[in-house]
C-alpha cells in the first residue's frame, strides 16, 4: 500500500513537471532558442515515460502477487 501511494504521488509530480516543460518548450521555441526547446521536449518525454512506467510497473507487481490493485488515481 505504501508503494502504491508513493508511486501515485511521484507520478502526479512527474506529470506536473511534464506540463511545465511543455510550457517552457513553447516559450523557448517561440523566442528562438532551439536548444532550450529541444531540451524541454526531451524532458517532457522522459518525465511522461517515467510516470507511465512506474504506475504500470506497480500495477503489474500487484497483479503478479495477486494483490488488490488500489485506485491510485
Amino acid at each position: 500500500m505504501k508503494l502504491n501511494l508513493f508511486v501515485a504521488w511521484v507520478g502526479y509530480g512527474l506529470v506536473l513537471i511534464a506540463i511545465l516543460m511543455v510550457a517552457l518548450a513553447l516559450v523557448a521555441a517561440g523566442s528562438g532558442h532551439e536548444a532550450g526547446a529541444l531540451a524541454s521536449a526531451v524532458a517532457v518525454i522522459v518525465a511522461l515515460a517515467l510516470a507511465v512506467g512506474m504506475v504500470a510497473g506497480t500495477i503489474r507487481r500487484d497483479r503478479r502477487k495477486h494483490l488488490d490493485t488500489p485506485h491510485i488515481f
